[in-house]
């Protein structure tokens, strides 16, 4: 045993050492527990919706989509990462939240997937009256 080694062991003491491995092993056997029940397997998602499915907006507005998700025994599904999509970005764009930002008249379809799974919604575009 080195010196720094025999200070260490004089410091915890003959009777420190199993206590702490004791507290170590107890530590150890408690960490599983802590998760409770094994989390079940996520169901896919079977459907997908956006709201609103046809809105109206004007050149440099925005609106908010959402996507609502089902799994087949039609529970809505949470907490799942999708991406949103624009079949003409000159017309609009969308941010990965579903926030349409319109930038020229037109019309767009807003597509948004998770999974396999999609749904669109059109956004209509138009210059206000009297600009």
């Amino acid at each position: 045993m080195t010196a720094s080694a025999a200070r260490g062991a004089r410091r915890l003491g003959c009777t420190a050492l199993p206590r702490v491995l004791a507290a170590l092993t107890a530590v150890a056997l408690l960490i599983p527990a802590c998760g409770g029940e094994a989390a079940a397997p996520r169901e896919p998602v079977a459907a997908v919706r956006i709201v609103p499915e046809s809105v109206e907006v004007v050149v440099r507005g925005t609106v908010e989509l959402t996507a609502a998700m089902w799994d087949a025994s039609g529970r809505a599904v949470d907490h799942r990462a999708g991406t949103w999509a624009s079949s003409n970005p000159t017309v609009g764009i969308v941010s990965a939240t579903g926030l349409v930002t319109a930038l020229n008249k037109g019309s767009t379809t807003i597509t948004a997937t998770c999974e396999d799974r999609r749904a669109t919604a059109v956004v209509i575009v138009f210059v206000a009256m009297g600009v």
